[in-house]
């Protein structure tokens, strides 16, 4: 019963089947309630920045300029370890202590060289006054100054040397965290052997990260430093920063590689994370309108233009397409309103069942 009233009542919106070809052309009559009845969306034609969105796979990684790791540059024993894998650091503070027999005949030789030292130094006090005083001779001043100025040489250098090597407690070398960040790699246990050449703690700050896109060979020419990008995974919608666009296309993919720059101060994105990065480009204030409100009739893309009570077809000229939706550089003026839906029906009306099966 409801499907004969609904085509009772479209019988009754289009006016009739004796009307002229040439009048059908002209409008298709339809009242408000039929519009309802057969889901035929309108909206109105506005200007809107004719911005193209790039979408490209992209990965999480970490910023290497928040990447810091912890060695130790002396060979010895780990005798303390304060924090383990996971905990959040911040920068100076103390991440395990090594024993280390280097120190500890460098700090004996540092003594020696102060006792040496202090004692060429009364030796040369003594005699710059007996030289004042005219008991003693010049040269006998002169080698015991150049003795002192020698010891404290050695002294001063053994002292650079062991401040080199960063903060000595006892016979201890104490490690501290060079940045703030999270131990994200712990490659050390209490009472193992350590070394220069060895990585005991790896620490990363996840508040900046960096995004790698890869674009293909045309979009990337679109895609310039300074632009927005937005990271977008699931539930996940973030801003970021265009900082590099590459310039190399790469010989296996034939994409281009591009970073952005996001703030993840809530760390919701984590470093090898999968995910979409799209930047937005152009920008050109233009009417666009979705690609379903057109039609194809007769060789021509035609807009239904809606009156009040009836669709007039119209005529417009497509200048591009950007994502699902058609640039007019004539035919639409703003504030009009159009199907953006149901048009396959209005074609039909307009031009028969055959014709309009053939839907561009």
């Amino acid at each position: 019963m409801k499907g004969f009233l609904l085509l009772l009542l479209i019988a009754l919106a289009v006016g009739g089947e004796d009307h002229r070809h040439d009048e059908v052309l002209r409008e298709i009559p339809m009242n408000e309630e039929a519009v309802r009845e057969l889901g035929i969306e309108l909206d109105t034609v506005r200007k809107s920045p004719a911005v193209k969105v790039i979408r490209m796979p992209a990965e999480v990684r970490e910023n290497p300029l928040l990447s810091f790791s912890v060695y130790s540059p002396v060979r010895g024993i780990v005798r303390r370890i304060y924090v383990k894998e996971g905990d959040f650091v911040r920068k100076g503070q103390p991440v395990a202590e090594v024993y280390s027999p280097e120190l500890a005949n460098l700090i004996g030789e540092l003594r020696i060289a102060e006792v040496r030292m202090e004692t060429a130094r009364k030796v040369y006090e003594r005699d710059r006054k007996l030289y004042k005083e005219q008991v003693i001779q010049y040269t006998r001043f002169f080698n015991s100054m150049i003795e002192y100025e020698r010891a404290k040489g050695e002294y001063e250098a053994l002292r650079e040397r062991l401040k080199s090597f960063g903060e000595i407690k006892g016979y201890h070398l104490v490690l501290r965290s060079p940045g703030t960040g999270y131990i994200v790699d712990q490659n050390v246990v209490l009472g193992e052997s350590v070394g220069p050449e060895r990585e005991l703690f790896k620490i990363h700050s996840h508040e900046v990260l960096w995004i790698y896109g890869w674009a293909d060979e045309e979009s990337a020419r679109s895609v310039r430093e300074g632009m927005e990008g937005r990271v977008v995974h699931g539930g996940l919608n973030q801003t970021c920063r265009i900082d590099f666009v590459g310039h190399e296309v790469d010989r296996k993919t034939r994409r281009v590689r591009v970073r952005c720059v996001a703030e993840n101060r809530d760390h919701r994105l984590k470093p090898g994370m999968f995910v979409r990065l799209e930047v937005r480009t152009g920008g050109e204030t233009a009417i666009l309108i979705p690609k379903s409100a057109v039609q194809e009739v007769e060789g021509k893309k035609v807009a239904f233009v809606w009156k009040g009570d009836h669709f007039e077809p119209r005529e417009v000229h497509v200048e591009k397409e950007i994502d699902g939706y058609y640039v007019i550089s004539e035919g639409l003026k703003e504030g009009e309103r159009i199907a953006v839906s149901g048009t396959v029906f209005l074609k039909t009306k307009l031009v028969g069942v055959e014709e309009a099966g053939h839907v561009h």
